[in-house]
């Protein structure tokens, strides 16, 4: 009867359990009563919860007595008790400068009240503005003190980050990236959820060693336990070719002056032994037979949802451009499975894994060089057919003798790589302020690559064809275990930090080979009649690494963060191979204070300082401390070795010391500013010092010298107008950044690096070479400066009298940043975003060719762009010499003569997206629909006389790849 009863009791509490549960759904709005979407609804206490749909609404069972916490980037988070309440309507209060936002750090998280180094996060609606295949492209212009730039507009290729300048000389000024809270992963940017870029040592010396160029720490999408949520995207868009200031001379123009030229210096000559007839009307674009209007294509297709145990996300993508130059472009899938078990309350698993499948190809046949340089008189047709000039069928005026239409026919190339992500991490709390974790990751990638020539094209005839192909694979193994602690104690102290281990280790491998004589058509190595060359390498390295953090909290008004990292690489000497780094940071909240409080001006007013050490290990071979003999070269058939570098055992990383100054400063409730001052000093820079000949070695590794950046950092951002149906948001971002080489080995003042040599005193980058003065008003010669023993100064019309010397200008961006627009009214809304950059001087490289005043009259030619003219006679003040064919004095070659302002301000991105209404939605059964417009780079403005003046590093442009304007439609469903 007793147990019958205890049975009975427990049934009957099962069923009060049961019949306290309840339905529950509502809406949240933000304080202008409008819907708001993605925020997090979490029941206290647990891991159950949802999020709002883009309606703003959302279902959940839960207890009568349960309470929901509400919370939303840039809001105040909210708690409400359900009391058996079954719908909710809810609104959230816009938050003091997002004080409350969680700012991922990698290994750690905080709050942006709380953070004491300099970091930028940015969030994903600002990032998908713009038409990307990278990580990097969705980030120009979007933090402060962060360069990105364009090097090529191939779509295959990745634009360069630089943050805060260039430190090193030789080795990577890459930064280190980190994905879902370790170093490495593939950051595909359709799963992205959130970035922050950690810019001082506070903010990123956990990872000592490897962040002295910064860290982009990556965080991928995850489930919310709820209903099944399923996103699909798709947009459609083309591309066309964008020239800038650019422009070639068309075939009458070309021809005018040509013939004026010949008439001049060749009297007796038959000019049409050199140009073709008038009556031929020769003019061929030859832009126009390279490029094209380009098609690309996204499509996503996502899920997540859960329960409160097991939480998911998962994706599928598609991403293909056609290169706007004909016959480039590639295709990506990628695929990402995020998942979440909580095993009980103290026990959490996670399951990360992505991968991807890129193919790329070019078999442009060398277009991109020939229509810049292929003359407009040659017609790439011969009776209907793509002509090749060896034949001599006609005249071609070229100088190359080449057509690269008809070698499109028969030069292919075409890269596959296939990587793949996965990542485990399993978490234990031992005491709830003590947390045990180990994050493992594998990622590998496979790479193949082949190029062929077939014998009926101009580069392989000589040998009857070629046939090359390539395969390489690399594997990345790394385990970060740490045992995080927080404790809050009574009097406002808090205490939290980490300790832990980290361990990794790089292989690679490749294999290529390249065989000659083959029939058309075929693609196997063994059908070449004669091997050419083969190569074949194996590498690797390992780190070993040892990590703390400790934060000290007093009443969120007074913080001290503290760090320290031990790091271990196979890359260094024997004597060398581990460096220590350290940070340590400071923060006052002084709008906490108590004079301060009931401020209704000031909102926010916080105080950053942080100096510490990172380092630097990228950018040097693997075995660059070794002492190695080359063991690839035979003598009368016998393998031989002879050595290549001498051993340096006291070989290390490069050390950076940073110092950082910050205020956050909010007025009104609408006015953020940010600003950072910063100096960073790099120390025992790693350089390839150049050896003499009589050693037997070309150079031996070393570190050497110091290079300092100094800069300022602000960010603005302020809501002009709120009302209910109309919203204006700016944002401004700018950087300043100065560097200076302080230190170079030995007596040594200067090192030769072509035209930018590095020099004690002298900024990076800067320009070295003969200063241009102009063009002779008499003669139409060029001149150049001379300085004279006595420190004076003359100008010749003689190239080699002229000094070579140091202009006093360079490569490098005096300010750069970007500006954000956006407006909204009801449902429409309009995003406008700028990025510019002024102070930076552009070699434009392109000019020694086609701006040649004919030296190489068998190249196309430059129009003159707006204001330039050229000399015609006596007395003209003109700022091209007069032109000569075979040349004028060697005014085509490298001078300031071709040194450009660099400054742009463009219109990267503008977007139009309109919300269909909620009510409609629901009516449909369709949790939202959105519709967008947007168009890339538009305009340009510069006086820049190349394509692009985006040039991030060397400075340096040559036959750059344009990029591309891109109008792209798309629609975004929610079920």
């Amino acid at each position: 009867m007793k147990q019958f009863s205890l049975v009975l009791l427990g049934l009957m509490i099962s069923l009060c359990s049961y019949a306290q549960q309840l339905s529950l759904s509502g809406t949240v709005r933000d304080d202008t009563g409008q819907p708001l979407p993605g925020v997090n609804i979490l029941v206290r206490g647990t891991t159950q919860g949802t999020t709002t749909n883009a309606n703003g609404q959302f279902t959940l069972q839960v207890s009568s007595a349960a309470t929901l916490e509400f919370s939303s980037v840039g809001y105040q988070t909210l708690s409400v008790a359900v009391e058996n309440r079954t719908s909710l309507d809810i609104s959230l209060q816009k938050s003091d400068t997002q004080l409350n936002e969680v700012v991922v750090m990698g290994y750690s998280s905080t709050t942006q009240k709380n953070m004491t180094g300099s970091a930028q996060a940015i969030t994903p609606k600002n990032l998908k503005d713009v038409t990307a295949n990278s990580v990097s492209q969705m980030l120009q212009g979007k933090a402060a003190g962060v360069q990105v730039g364009t090097n090529s507009g191939d779509p295959r290729s990745a634009p360069k980050i630089i943050i805060r300048g260039v430190g090193t000389l030789t080795a990577s000024s890459d930064p280190l990236y980190v994905v879902d809270g370790v170093i490495g992963g593939i950051p595909n940017p359709s799963d992205i959820e959130s970035i922050t870029v950690l810019k001082d040592a506070s903010a990123t010396a956990l990872y000592g060693a490897r962040a002295s160029n910064g860290v982009i720490v990556v965080t991928t999408r995850r489930g919310a336990a709820g209903k099944t949520k399923v996103t699909a995207r798709f947009n459609k868009g083309v591309g066309q070719l964008s020239l800038g200031n650019f422009r070639l001379m068309n075939g009458p123009e070309l021809y005018a002056l040509q013939k004026q030229a010949f008439e001049r210096d060749r009297p007796g000559q038959n000019v049409n032994d050199f140009l073709p007839t008038p009556e031929a009307n020769a003019n061929t674009n030859w832009f126009d037979q390279a490029f094209r209007t380009a098609s690309n294509t996204l499509a996503e297709l996502n899920a997540s949802g859960g329960s409160e145990k097991s939480r998911f996300f998962v994706s599928g993508n598609y991403y293909q451009e056609e290169g706007i130059l004909k016959e480039t472009g590639l295709d990506r899938f990628g695929a990402r499975l995020n998942f979440n078990h909580d095993v009980t309350h103290k026990l959490h698993f996670t399951v990360n894994a992505a991968g991807t499948y890129t193919r790329g190809y070019d078999n442009s046949g060398g277009s991109l060089y020939g229509a810049y340089t292929y003359l407009p008189y040659d017609d790439p047709y011969y009776e209907g057919q793509p002509y090749n000039p060896i034949t001599g069928a006609k005249r071609w005026y070229g100088r190359d003798n080449a057509n690269f239409i008809y070698n499109q026919q028969f030069e292919k190339f075409n890269e596959n790589t296939l990587a793949g992500d996965l990542l485990f991490k399993a978490e234990y709390e031992l005491l709830p302020w003590l947390t045990l974790s180990t994050t493992n990751r594998a990622q590998t990638s496979i790479y193949y690559s082949e190029s062929s020539q077939d014998a009926r094209g101009n580069s392989a005839a000589d040998v009857q064809g070629r046939l090359s192909q390539f395969n390489s694979r690399n594997y990345t193994l790394l385990t970060s275990n740490l045992l995080r602690f927080k404790h809050e104690f009574a009097g406002g102290h808090s205490l939290d930090g980490l300790a832990g281990y980290e361990y990794q280790t790089y292989y690679y491998q490749s294999l290529g080979a390249t065989g000659k004589g083959i029939y058309s058509g075929l693609d196997i190595l063994d059908a070449t009649s004669q091997p050419e060359s083969i190569e074949g390498t194996k590498t690797d390295n390992a780190f070993s690494s040892y990590l703390f953090q400790a934060n000290y909290g007093y009443n969120d008004k007074y913080i001290v963060t503290t760090s320290f990292r031990r790091d271990g690489s196979s890359k260094f000497g024997r004597s060398k191979k581990f460096g220590n780094f350290y940070a340590v940071g400071l923060t006052w909240n002084a709008s906490n204070e108590a004079f301060l409080s009931n401020n209704q001006t000031i909102s926010l007013l916080k105080f950053r300082a942080s100096y510490g050490t990172t380092g630097n290990a990228d950018g040097i071979s693997d075995y660059a401390a070794q002492g190695l003999y080359d063991l690839t070269d035979q003598y009368a058939g016998v393998p031989s070795a002879y050595p290549i570098r001498i051993e340096n055992p006291n070989l290390s990383w490069e050390v950076s010391n940073n110092a950082n100054l910050g205020v956050d400063l909010t007025l009104w409730k609408r006015l953020s500013i940010t600003a950072d001052v910063y100096n960073r000093l790099t120390n025992n820079l790693l350089f390839n010092r150049p050896l003499q000949g009589t050693s037997g070695y070309a150079y031996i590794t070393e570190n050497i010298g110091a290079v300092r950046n100094r800069g300022l950092e602000l960010v603005l951002s302020g809501d002009i107008i709120q009302k209910k149906d109309f919203k204006w948001l700016m944002e401004v971002n700018a950087g300043m950044n100065r560097n200076e080489l302080t230190e170079l080995y030995g007596d040594r003042t200067f090192v030769a690096n072509g035209l930018r040599p590095f020099a004690l005193h002298q900024p990076l980058n800067s320009w070295y070479t003969r200063r241009w003065l102009g063009v002779d008003s008499q003669t139409g010669s060029p001149t150049w400066e001379k300085r004279n023993t006595d420190g004076s100064t003359s100008s010749t019309t003689n190239y080699n009298e002229a000094t070579l010397q140091f202009i006093g200008t360079n490569a490098n961006p005096k300010l750069f940043g970007g500006i954000r627009e956006v407006l909204t009214w009801k449902n429409l809304e309009l995003n406008v975003f700028f990025t510019y950059s002024t102070g930076a001087m552009i070699y434009n490289g392109d000019r020694q060719l086609f701006d040649s005043d004919g030296a190489y009259d068998r190249y196309s030619l430059m129009a003159l762009s707006n204001g330039w003219s050229r000399w015609q006679q006596p007395g003209d003040v003109a700022t091209h010499p007069k032109y000569v064919l075979g040349g004028n004095n060697n005014s085509q070659r490298p001078s300031s003569r071709f040194i450009e302002s660099g400054n742009y301000l463009r219109l990267r991105n503008i977007s139009l997206s309109y919300d269909f209404p909620s009510e409609l939605m629901q009516k449909a059964k369709l949790a939202g629909l959105r519709l967008t417009a947007s168009a890339d780079n538009l305009f340009t403005l510069t006086k820049f006389s190349g394509i692009d003046p985006d040039v991030p590093g060397t400075g340096e442009v040559g036959t750059k790849y344009p990029f591309s304007k891109k109008f792209v439609f798309g629609v975004q469903l929610s079920f």
